[in-house]
């Protein structure tokens, strides 16, 4: 399982609009979004969790795509080295 940052998001993004646009590319797993304090609408990150094996076909397709009125950024978390904090 892989799991991908997504930035920019609109604040109009849920978890159920997400979670369709990567479906496209296999089994969701989950997703996730950084929520506004005061509103509680989005607040232009989520994170989901996409199997292994289609994580370079949605990176490939959704990075840089207009999604809900914004340009996506889309990259694959990277997992912390025990040894080496700041990798």
């Amino acid at each position: 399982m892989t799991k991908m940052m997504v930035q920019n998001l609109s604040p109009s993004t849920t978890t159920e609009s997400l979670n369709k646009l990567f479906a496209k590319f296999g089994t969701v797993h989950s997703v996730s979004l950084a929520t506004d304090i005061m509103t509680g609408r989005c607040g232009g990150v989520g994170f989901v969790n996409l199997d292994e094996q289609n994580d370079g076909a949605a990176l490939f397709a959704l990075d840089g795509k207009n999604f809900d009125g914004r340009v996506l950024s889309v990259t694959v978390e990277r997992k912390r080295d025990a040894h080496n904090y700041y990798s």
